[in-house]
């Protein structure tokens, strides 16, 4: 029976009825909220509590009371220094429209094997694939690896979180390791003190672009013991060990990032590369949603699509050559740096190798109050900064989701160089007396506790203009292509 106020099908009230109780429904979907005591860690917690403090309220204090502190803000002219700039050339830009002129734009373009080639001759390597991040060259490399929910995989705590999320996207767990003592990588003997007999691979991530110390005996020890090892260079591309070769030779693979911050750059994108040719038909199907180079429609194993399209390829193809000169400029504003702040009392240079040519450079201060200090003291004069790594055992993420406990694990020295340490603006386009004037800012800070008379008076002519970054990177894309 027809209901009362219903109009019988075909009434011409029926379609306008019907508008209308859609309209209903979805303000009444809009208006419904989310309620329970059950947190679903697939969900992004702030989709839940909308309030930034309220996120943060119910975390145990061994979190909250080490977390970073809010982003200090520029003076009001804005950033006159940025952290980290990206550098190209003109040539990368004809190489992008050269590839859309051809239609070269995909993955399947000759751009992203042309890539890979030059990544296998700078590192010697006989297999090199472009991904779409470093963090998706990172997901293959450890689905290569043949990993599960029984394996555990040893990571520094401190460094990128992308890390561990790729060890538990394959279904693995990672152990965290601290830093050596006076380093900011695991050596050999944090990363054993953390070894149960169900671990199957170490990733070593070089961080910041200094090289970790014990890279050769670590290598040595997944030998012995048949771990895999992951190299993760997307902060060290370029980097050499102290005996003077790359890192990135002495893994099983090793992985790449091209994000816009890095020395070179495809925008967003990285590769992945192996030392054995044995590995090149897997890792090529893996990146290809488990593709059979065979049969192109059957797939024998579950695979994330994480290919590097024909643009980014060919934006990145000519500054690989470029590399070694930017590591040799990250070589000298190192240099610079160390120099310009030597002496300081309480103020301490990132670790130190015997090739130092970092990605980022660091400093150290004695305390977390000190360090937020300096760098709201740089902020206001313009020069960003950023703070290290939160340690990856204290990342929130284990308390709302399933490892629970693990922020219980205490890390003393990746702890500490959370609290105390961040990098000072670090990029091609510095010079020696943009190093003079930042550290001048620096040098500002720490003496004003002395007396007047004392006290260190920064450069007075300020070097730049703001937006001068973008004025050298216009300079340098409207210059002639070279031959």
């Amino acid at each position: 029976r027809r209901k009362k106020g219903v109009p019988a099908a075909g009434c011409p009230g029926g379609c306008a009825m019907a508008d209308e109780g859609k309209q209903k429904g979805a303000a009444t979907m809009q208006e419904a909220t989310t309620v329970g005591k059950m947190w679903n860690p697939s969900l992004y917690i702030g989709s839940i509590v909308a309030d930034p403090q309220d996120r943060v309220g119910i975390l145990p204090p061994r979190i909250k009371e080490s977390m970073p502190s809010p982003e200090p803000k520029p003076g009001p002219s804005g950033w006159l220094y940025r952290v980290l700039e990206p550098y190209y050339s003109r040539e990368c830009v004809d190489n992008v429209m050269q590839a859309m002129l051809g239609g070269q734009i995909s993955s399947g373009a000759a751009w992203p094997r042309r890539l890979a080639e030059q990544i296998c001759a700078l590192y010697g390597v006989p297999v090199a694939l472009p991904t779409s991040s470093g963090a998706s060259a990172l997901h293959v490399a450890l689905l290569a690896c043949d990993l599960g929910p029984q394996d555990h995989v040893l990571v520094p705590s401190f460094t990128m979180v992308a890390v561990a999320n790729m060890v538990k996207m394959v279904g693995a767990k990672p152990l965290y390791c601290d830093c050596a003592p006076g380093s900011l990588n695991p050596g050999r003997e944090e990363l054993l003190q953390k070894a149960t007999p169900r671990t199957k691979a170490i990733i070593v991530c070089h961080t910041y672009g200094v090289a970790c110390k014990d890279i050769r005996a670590i290598a040595a020890l997944c030998k012995e013991r048949g771990w895999w090892l992951i190299e993760d260079i997307c902060e060290a591309m370029g980097t050499k060990d102290d005996g003077g070769d790359l890192v990135g030779t002495f893994g099983d693979f090793a992985v790449s990032s091209l994000y816009a911050n890095k020395p070179i750059t495809a925008g967003d994108g990285g590769w992945v590369h192996a030392r054995d040719p044995k590995h090149h038909d897997r890792l090529k199907s893996l990146i290809n949603h488990g593709f059979d180079p065979a049969y192109h429609f059957l797939h024998f194993e579950t695979a994330p699509n994480a290919k590097m399209n024909g643009l980014g390829a060919a934006f990145v193809c000519s500054q690989v050559r470029e590399l070694p000169k930017i590591m040799e400029q990250r070589g000298q504003l190192a240099a610079w740096y160390r120099e310009e702040l030597v002496g300081l009392q309480d103020l301490k240079c990132m670790e130190q190798r015997k090739v130092d040519a970092p990605w980022v450079f660091g400093i150290e201060t004695k305390d977390r109050k000190t360090r937020d200090s300096l760098r709201d003291h740089l902020a206001a004069r313009g020069v960003e900064t950023r703070n290290y790594f939160f340690p990856l055992h204290l990342e929130p993420v284990n308390f709302y989701g399933s490892e629970v406990g693990v922020y219980d694990v205490v890390l003393p020295n990746a702890e500490h160089a959370a609290q105390v340490g961040f990098y000072l603006p670090t990029h091609y386009f510095l010079e020696r007396a943009d190093v003079v004037y930042i550290s001048g800012l620096v040098k500002e800070f720490y003496s004003q506790s002395e007396p007047s008379s004392k006290r260190h008076a920064p450069e007075a002519r300020v070097p730049r203009s703001i937006g001068w970054a973008d004025a050298e990177r216009s300079r340098i894309l409207s210059a002639p292509a070279q031959p």
